[in-house]
């Protein structure tokens, strides 16, 4: 399932250290397993950013959705019940406390859908990596 992002998620080393965690590490658990790549780059990288950019990411993320809904193509797809039920998912972007509850609203939003977890880890990238993708 690699092929399927944007960048490998382990090119966020590059950007993000362990010594960029400021607090202690939290262990992320929203995402799928995946065979193909590890997840754990991506929780990484998370745990250095703040309240204040977790709160941009979440809104990063809902208006990317938000966007994804409106495109009329999407709606024309085969399989009407998978497409009612992915677009039926909600994304609220009531701001954040603690890194507690961005796992919690994430882990709610994909459940263990790893089609949805690699649309989120898509845009977890192209919020976190600052290079032109």
């Amino acid at each position: 399932m690699s092929e399927h992002l944007i960048v490998n998620p382990t090119q966020l080393y590059l950007i993000y250290t362990t010594r960029d965690i400021h607090n202690e590490y939290y262990d992320y658990d929203f995402l799928p397993e995946y065979s193909s790549f590890d997840v754990y780059s991506i929780y990484d990288a998370m745990n250095c950013l703040s309240i204040n950019s977790m709160n941009n990411l979440l809104i990063y993320i809902f208006r990317q959705w938000s966007l994804l809904n409106l495109d009329p193509e999407l709606h024309t797809l085969p399989k009407a019940k998978r497409r009612k039920e992915i677009l039926s998912r909600q994304f609220d972007r009531i701001p954040l406390t603690t890194k507690d509850e961005l796992n919690t609203k994430l882990k709610k939003f994909i459940g263990d859908d790893k089609i949805l977890g690699l649309y989120l880890i898509n845009q977890i990238i192209k919020f976190l990596y600052p290079c032109k993708l």
